[in-house]
């Protein structure tokens, strides 16, 4: 049986960085769980290779109710116009945010670096979100009355600390 050479880039692109990872069988899909400043966030990396493509998607942890949705809905596509790559998704039927990332390839040989790239801000954009969703899942009905996602979104004082560079 042949490899599919997209399905060989992303789990070098998982073995480059010596990220532990796990073939979904069946599937052209690899995953993978990191710890975040603020949360796990499961990744879930998958080939397309009849369009040359791969796609990148992080899982927040939070169950979010039926009562929630259209808020963080909101919040998740006010989210959306501050980001240059991916975007913030909310799945109604599972209460669950994610932040998915494609990318299409010349070649499988291009993707290693890049997917790692996306896999790097899968972590990064739910590890940011994660704190606001928390924090809105908590908030009483009065406070959310209150709330203005707008100046809410630009909290600094809930993101995670930056490494200093070597």
């Amino acid at each position: 049986m042949t490899t599919d050479p997209y399905l060989t880039a992303l789990e070098q692109s998982f073995s480059r960085r010596q990220w532990a990872a796990r073939r979904v069988p069946d599937q052209l899909v690899y995953q993978a769980t990191f710890e975040a400043h603020h949360t796990r966030v499961l990744v879930h990396a998958q080939a397309f290779p009849e369009i040359n493509a791969i796609t990148v998607v992080g899982y927040a942890t939070n169950d979010i109710p039926a009562s929630r949705c259209g808020l963080v809905a909101e919040m998740l596509m006010r989210l959306n116009h501050q980001l240059t790559l991916g975007n913030f998704e909310l799945d109604y039927d599972t209460g669950r945010a994610v932040f998915r990332a494609t990318n299409v390839f010349p070649s499988p040989e291009a993707a290693p670096p890049i997917v790692s790239a996306l896999i790097h801000a899968a972590i990064a954009e739910i590890d940011r979100l994660t704190p606001l969703l928390t924090l809105i899942l908590r908030m009483s009905t009065e406070e959310l009355s209150r709330l203005n996602l707008k100046l809410f979104i630009l909290r600094e004082d809930l993101l995670p600390p930056v490494p200093e560079a070597p």
